[in-house]
């Protein structure tokens, strides 16, 4: 219902809506994934927490240059110095990928093998292709539920979806008509209720020198406040033990 009142709404400005998407490729320059290995380990004590970041673009630090100014990077870290333990990190992502691609085409490609945290970084492009939001948990809840028979019992933490509405490539009205639609994946994604599963809104001010050059993905500092507010929830929620 909610995605049938969003498309009612920019009716009347639909000849404006479907030229503006038809020039958003061209509006958008094709960042590379960041360079570096897609795997890590930070010294620490004991056996190491295992980490694996899952996702589209984000994933794999499309946006900034090295892998070290990425998002999972920067959690990796954050987790390192929270607990005192040492931390394997990996990251496994598709740019453009919607959650079902992620599916097929990442999910696949992911190494078999216990796991203790899980972060899944999904949502703009399903925005992009006007998912609905039903279809969108759907499609995690799927995702998830794969995912467990490769890497176990881990704790899953998911991001909130991106917020297209405060992205600077998009022009107006198209960044309004996106930002309504991703406030409603968002809101669906929040209600999912599945053991070890945890939802980490992302609340911050969207400005203009945390994304990179596109105006569409994070920048090196948009990644370092987005793993801050990532390790805030999951330090919450338990999922990192403390430094004793």
């Amino acid at each position: 219902m909610r995605g049938k009142i969003i498309n009612t709404i920019a009716l009347p400005a639909l000849p404006l809506l479907l030229l503006q998407g038809r020039h958003l490729d061209r509006r958008i320059v094709r960042l590379l994934p960041a360079q570096g290995p897609r795997q890590g380990l930070f010294d620490g004590e004991g056996e190491p927490l295992r980490l694996l970041t899952v996702g589209e673009s984000t994933a794999v630090g499309v946006g900034v240059d090295k892998i070290e100014q990425a998002v999972v990077y920067h959690f990796a870290r954050l987790m390192n110095a929270h607990s005192g333990r040492a931390v394997a990190w990996e990251a496994a992502g598709r740019p453009g990928a919607t959650v079902s691609v992620g599916h097929t085409h990442v999910l696949p490609h992911i190494a078999s093998g216990p796991r203790d945290i899980v972060l899944l970084l999904f949502g703009a492009n399903d925005v992009l292709e006007r998912r609905h939001a039903r279809a969108f948990v759907e499609d995690v809840t799927r995702l998830i539920e794969d995912l467990r028979g490769r890497v176990g019992n881990a704790a899953i933490l998911i991001s909130s979806v991106p917020p297209l509405g405060t992205f600077p490539a998009l022009p107006q009205p198209l960044r309004a008509y996106l930002g309504a639609w991703s406030r409603w994946l968002d809101i669906t994604l929040a209600k999912l209720n599945l053991p070890g599963v945890h939802y980490a809104p992302v609340r911050i001010p969207m400005l203009p020198d945390l994304f990179a050059s596109d105006g569409f993905h994070p920048g090196p500092q948009g990644y370092h406040v987005w793993a801050e507010t990532l390790a805030a929830s999951a330090f919450k929620f338990g999922l990192v033990p403390r430094r004793l």
